[in-house]
């Protein structure tokens, strides 16, 4: 499905991979370093996205918010891997390609290659265990990769939960005003918004049918950020039922704090090494 394009950095203790998805785009990634080195003995890859606007730079080791690199350290059975989606960040190969490539679906398949790729680090990559997971965009987008392969997917974490189905109406509509906005000046980030105000989550009856593989949730949002609402946090707590563990109660000014420490607890939980 993805093909790597670069090598190792081991001046930063870190694998930078470039992915090249089925329809020729290009997907910088990197795998970040475990408690020993490079060649560690994970089991389960940790495939992790980032928000609209974001890139993956904002959840690595240099981040002052959410640093998954203590987290990589933390778990010697879990490699973390990041990466820029389609039109953030210093992915290419995608321009002129149109607004629906950005469709929270698209980014899933994306998210499986990026897998698919790093899978070679994993003690057994012939029989890969992956966490999926993702801030926002990044979230939704998992959820899409975990039906799309819910067999070698054994987890979800999703951080600041959009908005979703009959919620998504209201949200759709500022995307396209900021779309409209932009469109001459910049079609390329229209596009992109364009994308996202025409994405949506999975439909309900197919949430639940990936609920009913038993798939272990963690979902982390704030109270008060209209953008990505509790209730669509509480939604799919209800859904993945006492497979779900769900933080809704924080502020936005604690939000990123308290997901690196619930991602830390929720590991904690995970037989990692018998993946």
């Amino acid at each position: 499905m993805g093909s790597a394009e670069s090598g190792v950095a081991p001046s930063d203790q870190m694998t930078s991979q470039t992915i090249r998805a089925c329809d020729g785009t290009l997907l910088p990634s990197k795998r970040l370093a475990g408690a020993k080195d490079l060649q560690s003995d994970a089991s389960t890859l940790f495939v992790f996205l980032h928000g609209l606007g974001e890139r993956m730079s904002h959840y690595d080791e240099t981040s002052a918010n959410v640093n998954l690199q203590k987290a990589s350290i933390a778990h010697s059975a879990l490699s973390i891997v990041l990466f820029d989606a389609r039109g953030h960040g210093a992915s290419s190969g995608w321009e002129g390609g149109g607004p629906d490539q950005f469709h929270w679906r698209c980014l899933g398949s994306d998210m499986l290659q990026v897998a698919l790729a790093h899978t070679a680090a994993l003690v057994k990559p012939w029989a890969p265990s992956y966490i999926l997971g993702g801030c926002s965009m990044g979230a939704a987008a998992a959820v899409w990769a975990a039906l799309l392969s819910p067999r070698c997917v054994r987890g979800l974490v999703l951080y600041m939960v959009p908005t979703m189905w009959a919620g998504r109406k209201t949200r759709r509509g500022a995307l396209e005003a900021r779309a409209n906005a932009v469109r001459q000046t910049d079609p390329v980030r229209a596009d992109v918004m364009l994308g996202a105000a025409r994405a949506d989550f999975p439909p309900r009856e197919d949430v639940e049918r990936l609920a009913a593989t038993g798939i272990q949730v963690l979902i982390v949002t704030a109270r008060d950020d209209p953008i990505h609402p509790a209730s669509s946090a509480e939604m799919l707590g209800e859904i993945f039922g006492s497979n779900a563990r769900v933080i809704s109660n924080c502020q936005a000014a604690e939000a990123a704090s308290m997901f690196t420490l619930e991602l830390e607890r929720w590991l904690q939980t995970l037989d990692l090494k018998s993946a």
